[in-house]
């Protein structure tokens, strides 16, 4: 995962990328297996392996203040 401007770049389960803005996410959810599930408008969601509280900090963060490609 990450940040491209004001987008947060992901890959699901299944291999697919998704670049998603902070106000795309309706609700983030955890399951049992520890896996995160994305919920966005229209009943779509988006299952990733990347933990709950990593996600929700990269969505927070302002893309003013998040780590640019190669200053990490």
């Amino acid at each position: 995962m990450r940040r491209v401007g004001r987008f947060v770049v992901l890959v699901d389960r299944q291999g697919i990328r998704h670049a998603l803005s902070a106000t795309a996410v309706v609700a983030i959810c955890e399951t049992e297996d520890g896996s995160t599930i994305l919920l966005l408008p229209g009943g779509r969601h988006i299952v990733t392996e990347i933990a709950l509280d990593e996600l929700a900090m990269a969505l927070s963060t302002p893309a003013y203040l998040a780590p640019r490609e190669g200053n990490v």
